[in-house]
């Protein structure tokens, strides 16, 4: 009888096991056709004489080997279709990213108003706001925040800029009364120092405004006024924000009693219900964006809104039933659906939880206590301010 020649080994396509990134196909083939006994193979020229001859042991060896190249053909199949899914889903996440990287870039575009055509939006004390100058506004707006400008945002973004330009006239007016002198000097070093802060060159913004289709005089214009109100709330409320060594004690003494009680971090979004069309998608935004305060200094009516609004550590017990409960209900960085509460629609957002059995915190020093208190005087009394003019003032929503 002859000898017998039997494979020796056969070689096996997925002992590696790579992941399916690292898989490359035509090395996937040629490992399986590398594996497949071709016609020349002693086995498979064998007659039925000879394989009658063999013994049981050499039947079943053939046998075996034949049922492991069986299950090497399934595993090629099913790795080339997994492989072939995973190849699929790759190019689905690639055209969807490419899809939402182009719907961002198209609504952080400039915008044009009325077809340049102009309109008045307002009139503040007799001084008119017009398109051209909310075009601008609104195009910085995007360009300084990077928040899109769709249909999910467009009504909230025209609003906040409208009342921020009615403010910025109001602030104006109001220092010239007082004669508050802003020199160019002055607006100059406040745009390089805004440079500066952005990494850009001297000059820079200039040029990334006209991309914005923004004009120059309305960036330096809200410069101005920002300049001119900081001199004036100075100027007026030196004696309002004195804070003095009892002020501080009492502060310094609530601050180490609130250490020692558990409390949670709280940030804010509050619109007056009659500014609240529906608030939903800009909480579903908040959730994905995690730039809450920004949304809150450009959006919120709070007087927290010029801190990010944030309301800091509050005590459990001392928020609103209806809105602590919401949000005791979050994870740490979640966000609330809106909720009403009085006048006015709230967005919270859970930042941190403080548990005084498992937590530590430092307290602060008596010059960063007297820094906040002075700080906060100071917004008290610009925020006051402000409300004043607005109530004193004749302004005509045109728009």
């Amino acid at each position: 009888m002859k000898k017998i020649i039997l494979f020796a080994s056969i070689v096996l396509l997925f002992g590696a096991n790579p992941t399916l990134a690292q898989l490359d196909m035509k090395q996937l083939d040629s490992s399986i056709r590398a594996a497949q006994p071709n016609s020349n193979s002693i086995m498979f020229r064998r007659n039925a004489n000879e394989y009658r001859n063999l013994t049981d042991a050499q039947k079943a060896e053939i046998e075996k080997q034949r049922e492991q190249m069986r299950k090497q053909a399934e595993e090629y199949a099913r790795k080339k279709a997994e492989y072939e899914r995973y190849q699929a889903q790759m190019e689905a996440q690639r055209r969807a990213e490419e899809e939402a990287a182009r719907k961002r870039a198209e609504e952080l575009k400039p915008i044009t108003l009325y077809g340049n055509k102009l309109k008045i939006y307002a009139l503040v004390n007799g001084e008119p706001i017009t398109s051209t100058d909310m075009q601008s506004r609104i195009n910085a707006f995007i360009l300084t925040t990077g928040i899109p400008y769709n249909e999910k945002t467009k009504k909230m973004i025209t609003n906040r800029v409208l009342q921020g330009a009615i403010d910025e006239k109001l602030k104006i007016q109001e220092a010239k009364k007082n004669n508050i002198i802003v020199s160019r000097k002055e607006i100059n070093q406040a745009v390089r120092n805004f440079e500066q802060a952005n990494n850009m060159q001297p000059g820079q913004l200039r040029q990334a405004l006209a991309e914005g289709n923004v004009q120059m005089n309305v960036w330096t214009g809200q410069v101005e006024s920002d300049l001119a109100w900081r001199k004036l709330v100075q100027q007026k409320a030196r004696s309002y924000i004195n804070v003095g060594e009892n002020d501080i004690q009492r502060a310094y003494d609530d601050i180490r009693k609130d250490m020692k009680t558990q409390k949670y971090m709280v940030s804010e979004i509050v619109i007056n219900k009659k500014d609240a069309k529906d608030l939903r998608p800009l909480a579903e935004v908040l959730r994905q964006d995690s730039r809450f305060e920004l949304y809150a200094m450009q959006f919120s009516q709070s007087p927290t809104a010029s801190n990010g609004g944030h309301l800091g550590w509050v005590l459990k017990g001392r928020l609103p039933a209806p809105l602590e409960n919401a949000v005791l209900r979050l994870p740490e960085g979640g966000v609330t659906d809106p909720i009403l509460y009085g006048n006015d629609y709230y967005i919270l957002k859970l930042e941190k939880i403080f548990n005084p059995k498992t937590d530590t915190a430092k307290l602060p020093g008596k010059r960063e206590v007297r820094s906040y208190l002075e700080n906060k005087k100071f917004e008290e009394y610009a925020i006051k301010y402000m409300k004043d003019l607005r109530n004193k003032a004749l302004i005509e929503k045109k728009i």
